[in-house]
């Protein structure tokens, strides 16, 4: 089962790029020159508005300066404001994060919130950037399971203003 949704614009803070990233974790251990660090307990990543928190993980930095991390827990929080001021949020078994891309997988018992819209899958792919993601049963489209729900909440619609001519028609 595959599914895509794109909702309303909420596209991450863009100067969330430009922020410093923050590791922390009760232990690990790094390679500098390599960029490669191993996290365990309690750990969180910090850029910005972006926040996501697990009870372990890896994260290596690439050579553009950006970085790819792979999460554990249960669950695995994810958190970003948007360009709008909503928050995108998510939990999962697994996060991986391509700060690059700006992509967000969550793999596991995955939901994620975009404002107050709702996604539930195994499987869901969120790109920061652009605001689309998509949900399904895995990564590969391989396995059948329970499937995937969205759970949309009604947009605030201006009403037009009627028009003089009709309201007296109405009166009559």
């Amino acid at each position: 089962v595959l599914a895509g949704l794109a909702s309303l614009p909420a596209h991450a803070e863009k100067a969330d790029r430009k922020e410093k990233v923050t590791i922390n974790a009760i232990d690990g251990d790094a390679d500098h020159a390599k960029g490669f660090y191993r996290l365990e307990k309690s750990v969180a990543i910090v850029q910005g508005t972006l926040r996501i928190t697990a009870d372990k993980g890896t994260a290596q930095t690439t050579a553009d300066e950006n970085y790819n991390t792979t999460l554990t827990g249960k669950p695995v929080c994810f958190r970003q404001r948007t360009d709008n001021g909503d928050w995108a949020q998510g939990v999962a078994d697994r996060v991986d994060y391509d700060s690059g891309k700006g992509i967000v997988e969550l793999f596991g018992n995955a939901i994620l919130f975009v404002g107050d819209d709702e996604t539930r899958a195994n499987y869901i792919t969120y790109n920061t950037q652009t605001s689309k993601y998509e949900a399904r049963e895995s990564k590969q489209r391989a396995s059948e399971g329970k499937g995937v729900t969205f759970v949309l909440q009604p947009r605030d619609k201006e009403e037009a203003p009627k028009k003089d001519g009709a309201a007296a028609d109405a009166s009559k």
